[in-house]
């Protein structure tokens, strides 16, 4: 078990970036689906009466924004890992490292 999450550990390290693009693609989906809920809500209170709670949605939006902002988060502490390890640790005008085994 132990040399599977070393495995994916190492996988999420090398791919960090397309995580963190999935991460937000996932979250923006679940703000559509609250937002549609929240339309179908709306829409239904006003047509047929329904006691939809329009509040839930809105605490629904707020808990996913803040999620985001924990990726968004996470993305920023990567990305400056990167940037840092590019502009100190490797000489002007040549590839750092990892450039270099992802090319091979």
């Amino acid at each position: 078990m132990k040399k599977k999450i070393l495995i994916f550990a190492n996988w999420a390290q090398a791919n960090w970036l397309a995580l963190i693009i999935f991460m937000v693609i996932v979250m923006l989906l679940f703000v559509c689906a609250i937002m549609f809920s929240w339309l179908y809500g709306y829409w239904s209170n006003a047509l047929r009466g329904t006691k939809f709670d329009l509040s839930s949605c809105w605490s629904g939006i707020t808990v996913v924004i803040t999620g985001l902002g924990g990726v968004a988060a996470l993305a920023k502490a990567a990305w400056t890992k990167y940037s840092t390890d590019s502009q100190y640790n490797t000489p002007q005008g040549s590839f750092s490292a990892d450039v270099i085994n992802k090319m091979k």
